[in-house]
């Protein structure tokens, strides 16, 4: 789908991890759960941090260009790696390698940042994501 709406329709699930849309082929739901229960994560609605979403907004996934902080962005780039290389083994069933993950160049950017932004504090705002419809393929 295109929106929350249809995704559901269709049976998607929404993953904090990836702030994606994904159907169940590609969607690793003991992993959402681990990296949602072990990471405090913030959203906001602006980069000033004066608009708060809740957790319970955010897992409606109808929330987008959202702002957050490094520790997001670098948490997010270390569990999207989990994620494909237990789709790699094909842990617990979940084989498929969904087209965000799937895109070499995700991979090159999370590389960057976390080579990079080694100074950056981890509260700073310096992250918007926004929610993505990938499909099962890449």
């Amino acid at each position: 789908g295109q929106s929350p709406a249809e995704a559901r329709e269709r049976g998607c699930h929404f993953d904090v991890i990836s702030f994606c849309w994904l159907p169940s082929q590609c969607y690793d739901a003991e992993l959402s759960r681990i990296f949602d229960a072990e990471n405090h994560l913030e959203w906001f609605l602006d980069p000033n941090r004066t608009q708060p979403v809740s957790h319970q907004q955010i897992m409606t996934g109808e929330y987008t260009g959202l702002y957050v902080n490094w520790n997001y962005h670098l948490r997010h780039c270390t569990a999207m790696w989990r994620k494909l290389h237990r789709a790699v083994l094909g842990k617990d069933g979940n084989a498929a390698i969904d087209g965000y993950i799937g895109v070499y160049e995700h991979t090159l950017h999370c590389e960057h940042m976390l080579l990079s932004g080694r100074d950056t504090a981890l509260e700073i705002i310096n992250t918007r994501i926004a929610v993505k419809y990938p499909d099962c393929g890449i």
